[in-house]
This record gives structure tokens, C-alpha cells and sequence, in this order.
């Protein structure tokens, strides 16, 4: 049975939006879908179209054009957040179709990757967790939070950068208003497209959207660590509801692949209470960077010599 989403979207191929010509289809998700589109002067860009049936959801399409602004605010930041794709334009046509013009990656995910190795090295696990804490220490100072962290929203170019992806999807439906309603079939298929309860923190798996904060982009960050390393998701082989009741109320496993300071560092992101995890995206980075020069990782080293507790700040100086 062919998906009614990729119907409407092959039916747009060779349509107009604003200054693309909409050549291709790259991909399907549960709020949009993501075309290849050339510019008249030859130049191309990956245009994401919302899914026709959710323009009439005023709040949210408001909430997806967000994103572009969002997004080319935070890349101009500097070198720090050059980990998110560029945004080209965003907008709505004549006929109330919203989209996003963003850059057209060349490369591979960090999932095609895992699928393909089974499991990654540590040091490029590292190496990774260091370019996307680059990322969030920008966002979350600027109070975004991606809130969707998980191998498939990592992009690995074919220059050797990573860029984080899809950057607040999840975000722009869990901050919808109570009681907006949405089509039963967005809420299934954007339960599925964002049910990455394998990565998810407990505070989001309940659904206590208040309790949310760069917190659970961490534990996200962590529980992909995880998987990386030991090859396997921090729920093993759940699915579905059981995954999700899983997410919710059982603490992630302990990393125990004996590399000491490293299973530490994941551990410590993967705490079930927020506040017991690393308290920002910075102090986490400054772990991870310790790490990757082979010195012992500050915060985690401080908790174990009892100079600090768990999620308090790490006193520098």
C-alpha cells in the first residue's frame, strides 16, 4: 500500500516553491517532506514542505516557519554553530503552502553509518558527542532546545563535518498549546517519526513538556553515545508502547565497557533525574574534551572525589 504522504509529495514534483523548482523527493516525516530544489541559476537546496493536511493548524505552521529564523540565528552566531545546516528562506505561497530552503547535505547519517559498522570507535564517538555539544552550547544559551537528539539527526558530510539536523521538529509540536487539535493521522505518524524513545529522556517520554530544559538534549546525547559504543539502544529491543513506558520509568543501563573515565562520562548523562545529570551542555563538553586528550573528564572526576554533587555547577578557578 503506497503511503498517502508519498503520493502528495510525488505530486508536487516539478511544482514551484517561491524560487525552487521542486525536482525530487529526499525524504518523508511525520510533519513534512523534504525535496530536492534548484534555483533558476542552477543552484540546489533541500526545500521541506509541510504536510497539506497540517496547514490548517495555524499555531504550528507558525511554530514550523519559526524554525528558519531560528535557524539562521544560530548559525550566524560563528564558528561554534556552524553544526546546523544553512537556512536559505522560508516563507508560504499564494496557496498556503509552508516551506523551509535549507542546505542540501552530501554524506551519510550517523544512523547509516552504525548500521553499516555495527558499532563506532570510541574516539570517533567523542569526536562526535564534541561537535554536537558545540552545537548546543550556542542553542541552549539561546533557549533551543532540539529535543529529538538520536543518530538519524546526525549528519556526517563528505567534508568530514557533522551537522545536527531537524533542529527543534519535536520542539514545534510538544509546545503546541493544550487542547490544539491535531488530525489523528499527524498524531500517529508523528508519533512514530518522533518516538525515538531509545533516546529520549523520562521527563519527555511522560510527556511533562514544563519539565523539559538542555537537560534531556544531554541524557539524548548520552543514550546515543551509548548505542554507538556497545552497538545496542539503551531499551535493548522494546518497541512501541513498551518502549515508551520503558523511556519513562526505568533508568538506562549502565555503559560498562571498562574504559573507565568514558563509561563515567555517559553515565553520568544518562541519569534518570535531571538533576542529577551533567547541569549544561558546556560542563559536559569540557568532560568530553578532557577525554579526547587523554586527561581525566573535571566534573565527573570532582563528583567521584566528593568536591561536588551530582548536577551542581563545576567551580572553576
Amino acid at each position: 500500500m503506497v503511503d498517502p504522504d508519498e503520493e502528495l509529495a510525488n505530486a508536487r514534483l516539478g511544482a514551484q516553491m517561491g524560487s525552487w523548482r521542486l525536482e525530487r523527493v529526499l525524504g518523508i516525516g511525520g510533519m513534512a517532506s523534504v525535496f530536492l530544489g534548484r534555483r533558476s541559476d542552477g543552484f540546489t537546496a533541500a526545500v521541506k514542505i509541510l504536510h497539506p493536511y497540517l496547514h490548517g493548524v495555524e499555531e504550528l505552521r507558525t511554530r514550523f516557519l519559526r524554525e528558519g529564523p531560528i535557524g539562521a540565528a544560530l548559525t550566524a552566531v560563528g564558528p561554534l554553530c556552524q553544526g546546523l545546516p544553512q537556512i536559505y528562506e522560508s516563507g508560504v505561497t499564494d496557496d498556503g503552502v509552508a516551506y523551509l530552503v535549507m542546505e542540501l547535505l552530501d554524506g551519510e547519517t550517523v544512523w547509516d553509518r552504525l548500521a553499516r559498522m555495527g558499532r563506532l570507535p570510541v574516539g570517533q564517538v567523542l569526536w562526535l558527542a564534541d561537535q554536537v555539544l558545540a552545537v548546543l552550547v550556542v542553542a541552549h544559551a539561546y533557549g533551543v532546545i532540539h529535543r529529538d537528539l538520536k543518530p538519524e539527526n546526525l549528519h556526517l558530510g563528505n567534508d568530514g563535518c557533522l551537522k545536527v539536523i531537524d533542529f527543534g521538529i519535536a520542539r514545534v509540536l510538544e509546545e503546541l498549546p493544550e487542547g490544539t487539535a491535531l488530525p489523528e493521522k499527524t498524531r500517529t505518524k508523528t508519533g512514530t517519526a518522533m518516538g525515538s524513545c531509545q533516546y529520549m529522556a523520562p521527563e519527555q517520554a511522560i510527556g511533562s513538556v514544563r519539565e523539559i530544559d538542555g537537560r534531556a538534549d544531554l541524557f539524548s546525547l548520552g543514550a546515543t553515545m551509548f548505542h554507538l559504543i556497545s552497538g545496542d539502544g539503551i531499551h535493548g529491543d522494546l518497541i512501541d508502547a513498551s518502549l515508551l513506558i520503558a523511556a519513562a520509568t526505568r533508568q538506562a543501563p549502565a555503559l560498562a565497557t571498562g574504559a573507565g573515565f568514558v563509561d563515567a562520562v555517559v553515565n553520568r548523562a544518562l541519569a534518570f533525574g535531571k538533576t542529577q545529570r551533567y547541569p549544561d551542555a558546556l560542563t559536559m563538553r569540557g568532560d568530553i574534551q578532557a577525554l579526547r586528550k587523554g586527561a581525566a573528564p573535571p566534573y565527573v572526576q570532582a563528583i567521584a572525589e566528593g568536591r561536588i554533587q551530582p548536577g551542581e555547577a563545576l567551580r572553576r578557578g
